[in-house]
C-alpha cells in the first residue's frame, strides 16, 4: 500500500511560534526527566587504578585486587549527553485516517518536534523508519543537518507502506547502534507479528526504551451509525462488511484489552509508554504530560 503523497511540510514548524513555545516546555521537561535517569546513571566502566587512602573503600574491586595482588578500585566515566534513536513504524497500518492527517503524518510531526526539543536540550538524535526492514536511517548526531535529514526522510512518500516485522528491525538496530542510547519506538502496534513482545524486551535490556502508541479514533471504536461498514485488511486487501450494531461493543472491548496488554508488555520490560490519539490537535501535549509525570516520580 505505497502512499503517493504526504501532507507534510516540517521545516516551517521550526518557526511556528505556538509550536516553538511548546517545544521549549518539552525541552525543560526532558532536562528534568530522562536526563536525570540517563545522564545521572549513565556511567561506563573505564578501568582500574590503585587504591589510595583518600578513596572510598566501597569502590574496591576485591576480585581484581586478588588477581593483581594489589588493592584496585573501579573507575567510571559519566555520559555527558543522551543519544536518542527514533524507531518509526511506516507500515501499511499507519497509512490510515478518519481525521485530517494519516497516522503516519501525525506520527511524523510528533517525531520531528520531539527530535527538535531533544536537540535543543543538547542531546543527539538519530532515526530508523521501518516496515519489515529499515527503509531510512541515520545515526544519532547533533546540529542542523540532523534536523534537515530527519525532515527529508519523513517527507519522502517512497519511505511509506509495506509489511511490519519488529524482529528484523531490532536485529538491525542491534548492529547499527553500539553506544548507550534511549530508543523511542512510535507505532500503532497493530498487526504485530507473533512474539513481538520478545523484541521489546530485547531492546529494553540493552537500551532505555519509551514507546509511543499512536492510534486513530477509528482504531478504537466503530462510528455511531446503525448500518454496515466496509473494513479492509491493510496487508492482504481482504474486505468484509461489518454490522456496526452487532460488533461495535465486541470490537471496543477487544481494543481495550489489547491496549492494556501492550501497556503491560512495556511495564514488564521496565519501559515507558505514551498513548497518543490523532484527534488531539495538540501533538506535543501528551508527551509534555508524560515527561512531567516522569520528572515528578524522579523527584519523589
Amino acid at each position: 500500500m505505497p502512499v503517493k503523497k504526504l501532507d507534510l511540510d516540517l521545516i516551517p514548524q521550526l518557526k511556528t511560534q505556538e509550536v516553538r513555545a511548546k517545544r521549549k516546555v518539552l525541552a525543560r521537561m526532558l532536562e528534568g526527566s530522562w536526563t536525570a535517569l540517563l545522564k545521572g546513571r549513565g556511567m561506563e566502566f573505564a578501568g582500574f587504578r590503585k587504591y589510595t587512602g583518600s578513596d572510598d573503600a566501597s569502590k574496591i574491586d576485591w576480585g581484581a585486587s586478588l588477581r593483581a595482588n594489589e588493592t584496585l578500585i573501579r573507575e567510571y566515566e559519566e555520559y555527558k549527553n543522551v543519544n536518542v534513536l527514533f524507531l518509526l513504524d511506516v507500515s501499511n497500518t499507519m497509512l490510515f485516517s478518519s481525521q485530517r492527517k494519516l497516522k503516519a503524518e501525525y506520527a511524523a510531526e510528533v517525531v520531528f518536534n520531539l527530535a527538535v526539543s531533544i536537540l535543543d536540550n543538547g542531546d543527539s538524535v538519530g532515526y530508523a523508519l521501518f516496515t519489515d526492514h529499515i527503509v531510512a536511517k541515520s545515526m544519532p548526531s547533533i546540529g542542523k543537518q540532523a534536523i534537515y535529514g530527519l525532515a527529508s526522510s519523513l517527507e519522502n512518500p517512497k519511505n511509506y507502506g509495506g509489511e511490519k516485522d519488529l524482529k528484523a528491525v531490532v536485529t538491525a538496530v542491534d548492529v547499527m547502534l553500539k553506544q548507550k542510547a534511549l530508543i523511542i519506538i512510535v507505532s500503532d502496534f497493530i498487526g504485530m507479528q507473533d512474539g513481538w513482545e520478545r523484541y521489546i524486551r530485547m531492546l529494553s535490556e540493552k537500551f532505555d526504551l519509551i514507546g509511543i502508541m499512536l492510534r486513530d479514533p477509528r482504531d478504537k471504536a466503530f462510528p455511531d451509525i446503525g448500518s454496515q461498514i466496509l473494513v479492509e485488511d491493510p496487508f492482504s486487501d481482504e474486505r468484509i462488511f461489518i454490522d456496526v450494531k452487532d460488533y461495535k461493543p465486541l470490537f471496543e472491548e477487544a481494543v481495550r484489552e489489547e491496549e492494556l496488554y501492550i501497556k503491560g508488555v512495556f511495564e514488564a520490560a521496565k519501559a515507558g509508554l505514551v498513548s497518543v490519539s490523532t484527534d488531539n490537535p495538540d501533538i506535543l501535549r501528551p508527551l509534555i504530560d508524560y515527561f512531567k509525570r516522569r520528572s515528578a516520580i524522579i523527584r519523589a
